[in-house]
């Protein structure tokens, strides 16, 4: 009887184990995984026999402490052997009673689940106390029966003793129950938010990338036009040779653009091959009254920008810069300055003024270059224009040396 009553302090010591369930609680996805203590995991199963075996060893040695203190003759072995088969019990309900407590709390159903909650607990009691009662007689060699369950483990005074060991076992183990439940439900949010995070990663990156084909898609009709618009002036000017070159060479800009426009990036050398024919083209309308000059190191070749990106700058040049019977020259440099890539395209027109490039409207061919630098590049590149003195302008392109490459 005594031995019975002094597992009393052994099972209030070894509950605090418990905890230890909440730290092998993984985040879990699903609803469905939450409501359940071992779900799709086996593995847990290994965890939680481990945590009642390890309340089973503290509950022992408290009963064998206090054997000692009693001048009673046993050992350690011996006072765990009467501990495990009523806690390995405990291993087999936990999973039912802590969906029925999960349920419960949860709100759905309440009155059902804290039947079912109830209903469990009693399992739990009535089975530990039987796995007890069958441990005991099988250690001391008697023959089971009512009467002899019910004066060990009912009747006092080791009876009420061990009511009250086994209600702390199955409070302590509800709460215990409670905090595993408590931290899947925060690392369910935190997968939530998570989620919910990279989706709108996923959108903005979608609607980026809609938005600069949107842009890319401007640059064409633009080219295309003042390409027509060159041919058209020498076939009006009675320059048929000069005609069906232009129209040679639009023709090979066309296949250059359709390719390059639909790719959302190009290198730079296929930028300046492609610069080299438009520029050539436009040589061909304008004559002597129009210059041109290419430079860029074959390091940078290689380099990702982009598709059509300076050809809307070259056009800027040429609308703001021609004036009747004046010639006009553009520059065009490509070069690295600390580790940045720096592109300029300089004219000696007659320029745009500073109120104009404050307020570029929406679809501008500078506009859109802005707007697709940002995209690509974010605040690491930027488009400026600047007058150059005596006249003309000069726009520069600088990205920074974070963006050798981008995600477009």
């Amino acid at each position: 009887m005594t031995r019975v009553a002094s597992s009393v302090i052994g099972g209030v010591e070894g509950n605090p184990g418990w905890i230890g369930l909440a730290q092998h609680a993984g985040p879990d996805a699903t609803g469905v995984e939450i409501e359940r203590l071992i779900g799709n995991q086996p593995s847990r199963w290994v965890t939680l026999t481990g945590i009642w075996l390890a309340v089973a060893f503290m509950a022992g040695f408290g009963l064998f402490v206090n054997f000692q203190a009693q001048g009673r003759d046993t050992t350690f072995a011996a006072a765990l052997m009467a501990m495990i088969p009523h806690f390995v019990f405990w291993v087999f309900v936990s999973p039912p009673i802590y969906r029925a407590l999960h349920r419960t709390l949860a709100g759905e159903s309440r009155a059902l689940w804290f039947s079912a909650l109830t209903g469990w607990s009693i399992v739990a009691l009535a089975g530990s106390t039987l796995m007890s009662y069958l441990g005991y007689v099988a250690r001391h060699g008697l023959e089971p029966g009512i009467g002899q369950l019910v004066d060990i483990y009912v009747l006092g005074p080791a009876g009420p003793a061990f009511w009250g060991m086994n209600a702390s076992i199955l409070l302590l183990a509800i709460a215990a129950f409670s905090v595993v439940r408590g931290l899947r439900l925060r690392d369910q949010a935190l997968w939530f938010a998570a989620q919910a995070e990279l989706a709108k990663a996923r959108l903005e990156a979608q609607l980026a990338e809609a938005r600069f084909q949107t842009l890319q898609a401007q640059i064409n009709p633009h080219f295309l036009f003042n390409s027509l618009n060159a041919v058209s002036g020498l076939v009006e000017t009675g320059a048929r040779d000069h005609a069906t070159d232009a129209i040679a060479r639009l023709g090979e800009l066309l296949h250059m653009a359709l390719r390059n426009g639909s790719e959302s990036k190009a290198t730079l050398g296929d930028e300046v091959d492609f610069l080299e024919r438009y520029l050539a083209l436009c040589k061909l309308r304008f004559g002597s009254n129009f210059e041109f000059s290419i430079s860029m190191p074959e390091s940078l070749r290689s380099r990702r920008v982009p598709a059509l990106l300076v050809q809307p700058l070259i056009e800027n040049s040429i609308r703001h810069g021609m004036e009747t019977q004046r010639r006009l020259s553009v520059v065009i440099r490509v070069y690295e300055r600390r580790a940045t890539v720096v592109i300029e395209v300089e004219d000696d027109g007659s320029g745009i003024g500073p109120e104009s490039v404050a307020s570029l409207p929406v679809g501008h061919g500078l506009a859109n270059v802005r707007e697709r630098l940002r995209l690509c590049f974010g605040d690491s590149a930027v488009l400026r224009l600047e007058p150059r003195h005596p006249r003309g302008t000069r726009a520069r392109i600088v990205i920074g040396s974070q963006s050798k490459d981008f995600a477009l």
